[in-house]
């Protein structure tokens, strides 16, 4: 709309006005020359302001792939299911450097990928972020929270994680050229996400709807790539923010 009201724009769409208006001026004498001048400047002027909504309207559609050229979205996904399985293994095929995985129990990425874990270590250094079921204690924890807005039985998602980190015991204690590490995240949950070298997706929790169902982005390294990894890492790295897998699980 700051475009609609440019002093350019403004003059622009005045200068057609006043042609049409001396169109439909000429046209009232109702002599034969003066009816064809007054019927081609009406047609001039109706034709510029067709031109100029058309351009407006085009440049609005511009800015708009603009910014999500900017922000470096790929794809959009209306949740996590079956439809998206194909899109994570092409990247995981291609993985050279980085899998960085922040969620709540990644019960369905340790049901479907957990005899690629291996491979995966193979190719990349893998971290992984699954959220602390103890924290801030174990009867008030946010883990279980999340349990009660998904619907879930209660202490889901906790059993889920503990089932993660033994399921994963062995290839994170393994050597090898590269690492497998899991930490436990004690923040509040906001999004997860799924990075493969210089590719990532991301979506929202929401009240009352599976983390599944949400709906997930594809990006590439951009804007909001650079802002997800950021958030990623400070939580990775900060002691106050996560933990390691206690020895005792």
């Amino acid at each position: 709309m700051k475009k609609f009201y440019d002093p350019r724009s403004v003059l622009y769409l005045l200068c057609h006005l006043v042609v049409l208006v001396i169109g439909v001026a000429l046209c009232a004498f109702g002599k034969p020359i003066s009816v064809a001048i007054g019927t081609s400047l009406i047609a001039a002027g109706i034709v510029g302001w067709v031109v100029f909504t058309y351009v407006f309207a085009s440049n609005r559609i511009s800015e708009s792939l603009q910014i999500v050229s900017d922000f470096g979205i790929v794809k959009a996904f209306e949740g996590r299911q079956v439809t998206i399985r194909p899109e994570y293994d092409r990247l995981l095929n291609n993985a050279s450097s980085h899998i960085d995985v922040l969620g709540f129990g990644l019960n369905a990425l340790r049901q479907d990928y957990l005899p690629q874990f291996a491979l995966w270590k193979q190719k990349a250094n893998v971290r992984v972020l699954i959220i602390d079921p103890e924290f801030p204690n174990a009867d008030l924890a946010y883990a279980l929270q999340r349990d009660f807005e998904e619907g879930d039985p209660h202490g889901t998602i906790s059993q889920q994680v503990k089932q993660f980190a033994t399921d994963t015991r062995e290839i994170r204690n393994s050597a090898g050229d590269h690492t497998f590490e899991v930490r436990l995240y004690k923040c509040l949950p906001s999004v997860n996400i799924f990075r493969v070298d210089n590719k990532m997706f991301w979506g929202p929790y929401l009240i009352k709807q599976p983390s599944r169902n949400s709906p997930t982005f594809l990006l590439r390294q951009a804007i909001l790539f650079d802002r997800l990894l950021e958030h990623f890492e400070r939580i990775w790295k900060d002691d106050s923010l996560s933990r390691p897998i206690p020895n005792n699980w």
